[in-house]
């Protein structure tokens, strides 16, 4: 069956402008992270261009020469020519003679393979580049699921293509694109949806067909064997990642809510004069980490977390019971991700929040106008905490927010919480405030709210603006 193709319109319309104007060689690499689409991306981009100007090759793991018999194979079944190739030398010199004759695309997927299976081709694919290719019609695409290992082949200075490529970063869905992968559920479903699975494609396609978050989470995660149980360590294996036991215990610590480099040192035993690099190697090889500064305060006061939803909910619920699961107690672990899923979601209700805040920049929502500059958090050494801030320096106006994804209405204390902590900012301006909740608002705090002429906004709502957008 033929999977559906989701958004990427970005990276589809830059492709086919790059493509369009082709005159000259254009080398591009496409990169990110194993599951995030990039073969997806690439094949409809392919399946949009004339059968005969094109060409695509998979890298499997195995001995150069089974790899120059594949490459023949592929060749055969694609182009219908019979060419048997010896060496790369004479592949890439068949490329060449290709693209004298038309405007021709090379798509070499897992490219980052040839780094242990015959890495002399990447030198090979270099100098043909720069001594005849680049100046023929030719588009060649890099597509490599190690991160990585593209990082050497093209950032380093030592690599072969080191400052000769435009690079395309794929990355995980934003939650406006998965909610179109899922239009037919609740938006309570859909954030719960993406709250567990993120918008890694591959695995947002296995649970399409399942009813419920809850359902999907137990046939896809926890029972014995199940699909994506392994996946974060699977993740750490392809990228070919040393000493697991560390980086583990940095996105435990990271999912229970240490998130500041003493209390990652504490929860870890790592020493802080190496902690930093192992959070650098989650952000740059894995895109599992970042780091966030609160807005208008100290950056020394920045938190680490988890970018990615899938990840961040393994480690927090199946990475601490791995002994109960083993044990076949799967219905122990799943009743405590039922009772802790609402808190969970907490912090990515917010990020969805701040999303839609950026997508309807210079727009108004309610009658009230989105205009900011920085868009973030705020918190301070004394556990005050503001968890949206959206800010215009030039016009020095902010927006503070408070969300709640509760099964409660949200009554008046929460916005009289938000106007003390207010006080603590650092600002001097015209403040504005924004207040949002899952279920919704009290009486006498929608009274409190039309008093101060708050933006206020429930699931309800939410759900019209995102759809608004499609």
């Amino acid at each position: 069956m033929k999977t559906e193709f989701f958004d990427r319109t970005l990276e589809m319309d830059l492709l086919k402008k790059k493509y369009a104007e082709l005159a000259s060689g254009r080398l591009l690499v496409i990169y990110g992270r194993r599951r995030v689409g990039k073969t997806e991306l690439v094949k409809e981009f392919l399946n949009r261009l004339p059968p005969k100007d094109k060409f695509y090759f998979y890298v499997n793991l195995g001995s150069k020469q089974e790899v120059l018999n594949t490459l023949s194979l592929a060749l055969q079944e694609q182009l219908k020519e019979n060419i048997k190739f010896t060496s790369f030398d004479q592949f890439l010199e068949y490329i060449e003679q290709k693209s004298k004759l038309t405007k021709f695309l090379l798509v070499i997927d897992e490219f980052q393979r040839f780094l242990s299976i015959a890495p002399e081709f990447i030198t090979k694919l270099q100098h043909f580049w720069d001594s005849k290719l680049k100046n023929q019609p030719i588009m060649i695409l890099l597509v490599g699921s190690s991160i990585g290992m593209m990082q050497r082949i093209t950032e380093s200075r030592a690599g072969a293509l080191y400052g000769r490529v435009l690079k395309m970063k794929i990355s995980p869905f934003r939650y406006v694109d998965f909610r179109l992968m899922f239009k037919n559920l609740s938006e309570k479903e859909k954030i719960e949806r993406f709250s567990v699975f993120g918008g890694t494609p591959y695995y947002l396609e296995k649970t399409k067909n399942i009813s419920s978050t809850l359902e999907a989470i137990n046939e896809l995660v926890i029972k014995k064997g199940a699909e994506l149980s392994e996946e974060p360590k699977n993740l750490m294996e392809y990228e070919n990642v040393r000493a697991h036991a560390k980086y583990n215990s940095i996105l435990s610590s990271l999912s229970a809510g240490k998130e500041i480099l003493k209390e990652i040192q504490d929860f870890t035993k790592i020493p802080l004069t190496t902690l930093p690099t192992y959070l650098q190697k989650l952000d740059e090889l894995l895109d599992l980490v970042g780091k966030r500064d609160p807005l208008l305060g100290k950056e020394r006061l920045g938190r680490y977390c988890i970018k990615d939803n899938f990840f961040r909910f393994w480690y927090k619920f199946i990475y601490p019971h791995q002994t109960a699961l083993n044990l076949g107690n799967e219905k122990y672990v799943l009743q405590i991700i039922e009772n802790e899923l609402n808190s969970y979601i907490g912090h990515i209700f917010e990020d969805i929040i701040k999303e839609l805040l950026i997508l309807y920049l210079n727009q108004k929502i309610k009658g009230v106008e989105i205009n900011f500059t920085d868009i973030g958090g705020w918190w301070d050494r004394n556990s005050h905490e503001i968890d949206v801030v959206a800010y215009n320096q030039k016009e020095r106006k902010i927006l503070l927010g408070e969300v709640k994804w509760t099964n409660q209405p949200m009554d008046i204390d929460i916005f009289e919480q938000l106007l003390e902590k207010a006080k603590f900012l650092n600002f001097s301006g015209e403040y504005q405030y924004l207040l949002v909740c899952k279920n919704g608002f009290t009486p006498r705090c929608l009274a409190k709210i039309q008093e101060f002429k708050v933006l206020h906004l429930d699931l309800e709502e939410i759900a019209q603006l995102f759809d608004k957008l499609s």
